[in-house]
């Protein structure tokens, strides 16, 4: 009884297994590109000599500075005002 809950377990494991194997054999064939590496590297330098390749996206989602004429001491100095007169409390 026991060897035969044993077999049953590792025939449906190994089943299993084949099935991973064959899933990754598709993903191989399926993402397998036409281009070679040098056609790859000659088509990133064309877009970078076009402009259409940027590499540095953190520069382009940084804020704009919205032209306040207080500098960050004088803004820090309000806030600590603020806090000590607890006008931030009353405010909320």
């Amino acid at each position: 009884m026991q060897k035969s809950i044993i077999a049953i377990l590792l025939l449906s494991s190994a089943a299993a297994f084949a099935n991973e194997a064959a899933d990754e054999q598709a993903n191989r064939t399926a993402f397998s590109g036409s281009l070679s590496r040098a056609e790859v590297n000659a088509g990133i330098a064309q877009a970078k000599a076009d402009g259409n390749l940027r590499f540095d996206e953190y520069a382009s989602n940084q804020q704009k500075a919205d032209g306040s004429s207080r500098s960050r001491a004088e803004v820090r100095g309000e806030a600590i005002q603020a806090a000590r007169t607890r006008v931030i409390h009353e405010q909320m």
